[in-house]
């Protein structure tokens, strides 16, 4: 699906583009590592610790990644405010709050709403090497059409933007399941928005998804998320020894 774009709807005829800047925001969904609570696909083969540890490094290196661009950026945590306001001071934060994956995103998309923002996109920490490029002309696209999303390999999303309010985006999807992606645009065309695609990567969600990321990283130009890659390969290695003495 490399640069594969899909139109589900053309945008409005009456869709004014005048090239100014709209203002937009950046949203980076993220949990505080613990064990057990995050990367559970993970485990086993990686012990709870392990696959705590791993998403630690690809948070950080999401969000470092994601700071070179010259766009505002949010992380919506989920965990102690102090864990997240001390690894990362000079981001601003805000709670996800209760319930299912789709209240939350639906509720951080309203706030950025009501602050005036017309571009709003979010991703994950679960792809620390999803291009940045790509973001930047997501939000470029955005001045054309009313939702976008990069599609993950697994049947979701790495990253979903609209610059309409969306609400139905955000109902009756089986999230953590192969239908997210399909569903999403159900909704957005239901709804009368123009919608596309643009690209495909990889969310770091099981074993496989870990050994191919750990191989992009030894060929990597981009060393801004070098630290998980470094630690993905070493639990391989280790599994791979520990494999060796069976």
């Amino acid at each position: 699906m490399e640069n594969t774009v899909h139109n589900y709807a053309l945008p409005p005829e009456n869709a004014h583009f005048c090239g100014q800047l709209a203002p937009q925001v950046l949203l980076v969904f993220a949990k505080q590592p613990l064990p057990g609570q995050v990367k559970t696909r993970l485990t086993p083969p990686l012990s709870p610790i392990q696959a705590a540890t791993f998403y630690a490094f690809s948070q950080a290196d999401s969000i470092k990644s994601v700071q070179r661009l010259n766009i505002k950026i949010v992380i919506c945590y989920s965990g102690q405010r102090s864990y997240f306001s001390h690894h990362f001071p000079n981001v601003e934060l805000c709670a996800q709050g209760d319930g299912d994956l789709g209240q939350r995103l639906q509720r951080m998309f309203e706030i950025q709403w009501q602050r005036g923002m017309q571009r709003v996109c979010v991703i994950g920490t679960d792809s620390p090497d999803l291009p940045v490029v790509w973001i930047t002309e997501v939000f470029a696209s955005l001045e054309h059409y009313d939702v976008i999303t990069i599609p993950a390999t697994d049947g979701g999303y790495v990253l979903l933007g609209c610059s309409t309010i969306c609400p139905d985006l955000f109902c009756d999807i089986s999230w953590s399941s192969n239908q997210v992606l399909q569903q999403t645009a159900q909704r957005a065309q239901q709804a009368g928005k123009s919608y596309t695609q643009l690209h495909q990567w990889q969310d770091i969600d099981d074993i496989s998804a870990l050994q191919s990321y750990a191989q992009r990283s030894l060929t990597a130009k981009d060393t801004s998320w070098s630290r998980s890659g470094a630690y993905a390969r070493r639990c391989l290695r280790q599994l791979n020894n520990a494999a060796l003495l069976l």
